[in-house]
């Protein structure tokens, strides 16, 4: 994508939701020691920007590659050889970190578990490349019919798109009062994140609202919309309710309060960046940091994780039953650093640049 296509708030979103992830993965360890100390409240504030960092990355998906005209061939070329060349190296990379310093000798059944993304693994982040994977395959059902329509009826294409956001909702909906369980198989798990694909477009697409009143407004109303179904989650679900379970507990993204959270995220960004204050900041120092990291984004999500094991091996005893409040920021900003280094030195050696998962 050259620049003049790029969307700063796009940008801006997938720059939020990596260093999210990154905070989560980073937080971990610290959810899991104290969550009968006051310091859970901080790990679990860090640990949870995941919940709403994984839909906002699926429905910026949605919001780029929903209503797009390409061919079968030329729609997988473009996107699975992005994703899959990187994802196989980064893999391979896994395996033989897993095999040198966890597993200290090669497993065959662990390769295979990295491979397909499963938990407790040095592949646990992986899951995220098979559905987005599983998705493509139904993004592209969709724009062959919002094809098909739009040569049979008139303003199909927003008509067929309200109704699969409206089922998208009702789905979530039934999942949050468990009348569907999107857990019954990995395959429905991954097939539920076509919701949010669906409702990623509709919210990008569409200002309806944003017409109707001031972006000031917006801005406001979204800003503490957000911040306060986030304090919500927090304070009044995860933290009373993992104290109570004595483990960890949080939310399914198939969830109502997850959904509006994402999505109020999601219009805060667009509608902020369209304020005059921020007119100019696409091309402000900090603003082309921003579109660096979202450009590296999948590529950090891919590498992040092994740079961050081995820091936390390197560093245990430093941040061992310390404040989560210093050392979570600081583990991520490592991590981030070394990951961007990397893959920066990466895409300027010929063929390694391949495995960058430069956007």
């Amino acid at each position: 994508m050259n620049k003049s296509k790029r969307i700063f708030y796009y940008d801006a979103l997938r720059a939020m939701a990596i260093i999210g992830i990154v905070f989560c993965h980073a937080s971990i360890s610290f959810v899991s020691q104290c969550i009968n100390r006051p310091d859970f409240y901080i790990a679990a504030f860090f640990d949870c920007f995941r919940d709403f960092s994984i839909p906002i990355f699926v429905m910026l998906s949605g919001a780029l590659l929903i209503n797009r005209r390409d061919s079968l061939i030329d729609f997988f070329k473009k996107r699975l050889s992005r994703i899959f060349i990187p994802f196989i190296f980064w893999v391979v990379m896994s395996v033989l970190y897993s095999f040198y310093y966890i597993d200290h000798g090669f497993s065959l059944s662990r390769a295979i578990d990295i491979f397909f993304g499963t938990a407790n693994t040095m592949g646990v982040a992986y899951w995220f490349v098979w559905m987005i994977i599983i998705v493509y395959f139904l993004i592209f059902i969709i724009n062959k019919t919002i094809e098909w329509g739009n040569g049979k009826v008139e303003g199909f294409d927003w008509k067929f798109i309200l109704i699969l956001t409206a089922l998208s909702v009702a789905f979530i909906a039934l999942c949050d009062f468990d009348f569907i369980n999107p857990f019954t198989s990995r395959i429905t798990y991954f097939l539920s994140f076509i919701t949010y694909i669906i409702i990623g477009y509709f919210v990008a697409n569409n200002d309806y609202i944003g017409s109707s009143i001031s972006t000031k407004l917006m801005v406001g109303t979204t800003f503490l919309l957000s911040v306060g179904l986030y304090s919500y989650y927090i304070f009044g679900f995860v933290v009373p309710r993992s104290i109570l379970a004595n483990r960890f507990v949080y939310m399914s993204y198939f969830n109502l309060l997850i959904l509006a959270m994402s999505v109020s995220i999601f219009l805060l960004f667009k509608y902020l960046f369209k304020l005059k204050l921020f007119q100019n900041f696409e091309n402000s120092r900090l603003g082309s940091s921003i579109t660096w990291i979202s450009k590296y984004s999948f590529g950090i999500y891919l590498c992040h994780y092994i740079i961050l094991h081995r820091l936390k091996v390197i560093l245990v005893s430093f941040y061992a039953n310390q404040n989560p409040l210093i050392w979570i920021p600081i583990l991520v900003i490592i991590t981030l650093v070394i990951s961007l280094a990397v893959l920066y030195v990466l895409n300027r050696i010929p063929f390694l640049n391949k495995f960058t998962g430069k956007s």
